[in-house]
């Protein structure tokens, strides 16, 4: 319990004292989650490419 109010105060603390910080860091924040959303896309894109490309066919009688 005393960890999570130690947690609480130290964030309070950084915002007081730091209230402008983040106009620097939230754009480096949006730039990582955006490269995580085209890796994720790639690697499905990918995967859908090689589903189609390996896939066996099947013979319709």
């Amino acid at each position: 319990m005393f960890n999570i109010i130690a947690a609480i105060q130290f964030f309070a603390l950084n915002v007081i004292r730091f209230p402008n910080s983040w106009k620097d860091t939230l754009p480096a924040m949006l730039i990582g989650m955006l490269g995580i959303f085209i890796v994720i896309g790639v690697i499905i894109l990918f995967t859908y490419a090689l589903n189609k490309a390996t896939a066996s066919k099947k013979d319709d009688e």
